[in-house]
């Protein structure tokens, strides 16, 4: 029998454990088949992300990548530009999937409908905005999606929150997957860029991705709706 051990508590409340080799995360059974679907997806796709070992409602195993997480405290000042490198790799070669093959969708037609259900169901949490919607109402958060909604989508396959947290490197600061893929599908490229340079040094997640100069209304609207997830 595997000993668990804690290791975090997820924004949706889901518990991460882990094992000898595994990790476990419980968690509302929705959300839980969502990432078992997702990474099983990932996985025939050839990219780096845990396997799936064992998925029951609420709870998910999958197998251990190697690495470690980067934003480990461990690592030193000078490793952030090759960390943030990284991270623009990886996501060039995520978005480089083909999304026909893709059965996840994560446009604007389905995340605007979910930010809606969220603000007015009150699970946006008003206490971590970033601080250019501090202080702000989910009504004013609400408002302000629909008036600055993108026009057009450039889509791509999308992890959905490519922070430091979920993403893993070796020692030498080299990407080996990615990790809590609920929010994977098609989606334009702004909004995982929009997450990974709010989390690391812009410049250089940009530079490794290939676009120096990201729109920068998308990479404001995406932030904002972020804050509803």
């Amino acid at each position: 029998m595997t000993d668990w051990f804690p290791v975090s508590k997820g924004r949706s409340g889901a518990l991460v454990w882990r094992g000898d080799g595994v990790y476990r995360k419980d968690g509302p059974p929705a959300d839980i088949a969502a990432e078992a679907a997702r990474l099983t997806w990932l996985a025939g796709q050839g990219f780096p992300c845990p396997a799936v070992a064992d998925h029951t409602p609420g709870r998910l195993i999958t197998t251990a990548l190697p690495g470690r997480a980067g934003d480990d405290p461990g690592w030193p000042a000078a490793m952030r530009p090759k960390l943030a490198a990284g991270l623009g790799q990886l996501l060039r070669a995520l978005h480089a999937l083909p999304i026909e093959g893709c059965p996840f969708d994560h446009t604007l037609t389905q995340t605007i409908a979910a930010a809606e259900h969220h603000a007015h169901t009150g699970q946006v949490d008003l206490t971590n905005l970033d601080p250019a919607h501090t202080g702000w109402s989910a009504d004013r958060l609400l408002r302000q999606l629909h008036e600055t909604r993108p026009a057009d989508e450039d889509l791509v396959v999308g992890h959905g929150d490519p922070t430091r947290s979920n993403v893993l490197f070796t020692d030498d600061g080299s990407p080996t997957g990615v990790l809590d893929v609920a929010r994977l599908g098609v989606a334009d490229r702004h909004n995982d860029l929009a997450i990974a340079t709010r989390s690391v040094g812009s410049a250089d997640v940009l530079a490794a991705y290939g676009l120096s100069r990201p729109d920068p209304a998308k990479i404001a609207f995406y932030r904002l709706l972020d804050e509803f997830f």
